[in-house]
């Protein structure tokens, strides 16, 4: 009662280190000094205590660890440094006139800068709308997450394709899955996966050579803000409830159908150098038996390469030293385009557009397998091959050069939209990689400049979203290419991982695509699979799945024109009697003659009567 002014006003005393007393015969001065500090025990120099002491293996190991982490953060350092002056920079981009190709059709100066609280917040937004369009009303949220919904939408849909909402339904049942030669898509023995991790294949979903259309429409631009904002609707940007709908377009059971609709065609290119343990870099490469200088496992400041690695990440010890073989990657990087292209063609597709296809995370360290692309000048040549084969899968499919024979059927209008970044050097050595490429080829083709368009800083879906809107009486004639996941398609897009990844943030961008490639997958995670799981789905949801090595350079339209006429052939409209060979053909009243052709045998009595 009395003490409530007293807790509020006083403080309490200040306390007082304890003063040491000084032992009897001792100084007050000298008691101040008389603490002493034994010496630390490794900092002794002396030959007795060096050889007394050992330590076990896992002080050393501690000792290892701790020494390579000091020398990470000097290597951090010496990056920062070889990035910023040391490293050759690439300078301003190859510009195409300049080069001896058509001027750009589209450039920008840079790419728009996009904050992590707007990129996840639209992929917030495009999870709940999944969900929605599908026939899911359930709010996501910490406790009821998008695996959750997923999950229960599948098993529902599991029992019949017939659950799906009609937007979804009419969206699954145009996918085509274009069945590439799989041949080749060997095991890798298991002989010479010493030292490596070796990928389970019955994981994958997505064939080597196969590729997936579906017909898509975008919801985001490059800025990631909304391409399109209904009346009456929230921005999908900025929703006012987790439910908003706002920014979606009106789905393809509409009345509109698929106008402003378009293609994304997923196909999966080599992984040889996302890390040290890429999963396709075993399959693509060849044993180094006689390697005269030893594999070194940190790494080292390089009169060649000013590009440093982190020294704590050792390089995998234990497995022999291998090499890169170009030429089958290559061509397999030639198949992948050709078949891209050769899709493209069979959709009717009249813009194309492509990217750097595997030129990104895929081969982005593949120094770490092959300490060969630590020059920069051979990565180069890689970088060049990779952009040559487009050049000659366009040249050969699109626009064949002259002295090779052409059909005589009209190919519909093509043009091949190439989207070119330059925000980095390795984006800028992929771009003049390409420029020098296209150059170069219409050197021998010169119709390759009437199909080309180079666009330098311009984002693939945005793009594919403008042409298919600015043709709305014509849809599904734009097609883009992805580079896709062979386990999932859009990979973990639900998450927070690959902020810049091209596969994941088309998804994010995009329901109508997100949605596609949750029923495609048929799960959120990678899972083993039939080898015919991708066939079994796409026939489940009333897809089309088609022979690419049967369509080589066909349209729809043409095969479609072929099977009317062998069926004509074959069951014509007014019925006749097929005439056989050596039988007279009818009279006007419809009777035949009584004498039957004559056998082999009948034929030699009939000569050998004659001469009788």
């Amino acid at each position: 009662m009395g003490c409530g002014s007293f807790w509020r006003t006083s403080k309490p005393p200040k306390s007082t280190p304890p003063q040491r007393k000084p032992v009897e015969g001792e100084t007050e001065a000298s008691a101040e000094t008389s603490l002493k500090v034994s010496p630390p025990f490794r900092s002794s120099r002396s030959k007795g205590l060096s050889e007394e002491k050992t330590y076990t293996p896992e002080q050393e190991a501690a000792a290892e660890k701790i020494g390579a982490a000091l020398r990470g953060s000097a290597t951090r350092w010496q990056v920062k440094e070889d990035y910023h002056e040391l490293r050759p920079r690439e300078g301003e981009p190859l510009d195409p006139q300049d080069a001896g190709f058509s001027p750009y059709a589209q450039s920008n100066p840079s790419m728009p800068v996009v904050s992590d609280h707007l990129r996840f917040k639209v992929r917030d937004v495009t999870k709940q709308r999944v969900v929605e369009q599908l026939g899911h009303d359930e709010v996501l949220s910490m406790w009821s997450s998008f695996e959750d919904a997923a999950g229960k939408l599948l098993q529902k849909v599991a029992e019949s394709a017939q659950q799906l909402p009609p937007g979804p339904m009419k969206q699954m049942s145009q996918i085509h899955l274009f069945q590439g030669d799989e041949e080749n898509a060997k095991e890798v023995p298991k002989e010479v996966t010493t030292g490596f991790i070796v990928r389970r294949q019955e994981n994958y979903l997505l064939g080597k050579f196969q590729v997936v259309a579906v017909p898509v429409i975008a919801d985001y631009d490059s800025a990631f803000n909304s391409l399109q904002v209904e009346k009456n609707n929230f921005s999908a940007v900025q929703p006012t409830t987790p439910t908003s709908r706002g920014g979606s377009s009106a789905d393809c059971d509409g009345p509109q159908g698929f106008n402003g609709w378009f293609w994304v065609l997923h196909s999966a290119a080599p992984n040889i150098g996302e890390s040290a343990q890429a999963e396709d870099f075993l399959a693509y490469s060849v044993e180094e038996r006689n390697d005269a200088q030893p594999r070194r496992t940190e790494s080292n400041h390089s009169t060649t390469s000013t590009s440093s690695r982190c020294c704590w990440k050792d390089r995998p010890t234990g497995r022999p030293s291998r090499r890169l073989n170009e030429d089958v990657y290559i061509a397999d990087i030639a198949r992948l385009w050709r078949n891209a292209l050769n899709a493209m063609l069979y959709l009717e597709v009249e813009d194309a557009i492509f990217f750097p296809f595997g030129m990104g995370a895929f081969l982005r360290h593949l120094k770490l397998n092959d300490d060969r692309y630590e020059d920069p000048a051979c990565m180069r040549t890689l970088k060049r091959r990779i952009a040559d084969e487009l050049m000659n899968a366009i040249s050969d499919l699109i626009a064949p050069t002259k002295g090779k024979k052409t059909q005589a059927r009209k190919r519909p209008p093509f043009r091949v939209h190439l989207c070119l970044v330059c925000v980095n050097p390795e984006s800028i050595d992929n771009h003049n990689c390409f420029v020098e490429a296209a150059a170069a080829k219409a050197q021998l083709c010169p119709e390759l400049k009437e199909v080309l368009q180079l666009r330098r800083n311009v984002d693939s879906l945005q793009l594919a979203y403008e042409l298919g809107k600015s043709n709305p009486d014509q849809p599904l004639k734009v097609a883009l290419l992805n580079g896709a996941n062979r386990k999932l398609c859009g990979n973990h897009w639900f998450q927070s991982g690959a902020r810049y990844a091209i596969d994941e943030n088309l998804h994010r961008r995009s329901a109508s695509l997100s949605r596609a490639s949750l029923l495609v997958n048929f799960d959120t995670e990678p899972r083993p699979r039939e080898v015919t799981q991708l066939e079994e789905t796409v026939r489940f949801f009333g897809g089309s799945v088609v022979d690419l090595a049967k369509v080589q350079g066909k349209t729809k339209t043409d095969l479609q024109m072929v099977n009317i006429k062998a069926k004509q052939e074959v069951s014509p409209s007014t019925p006749t009697i097929p005439r056989a060979k050596g039988r007279k053909s009818l009279c006007c009243c419809g009777s035949r003659s009584h004498r039957k052709a004559p056998k082999s045998q009948d034929r030699d009595v009939e000569k050998a009567s004659a001469t009788e």
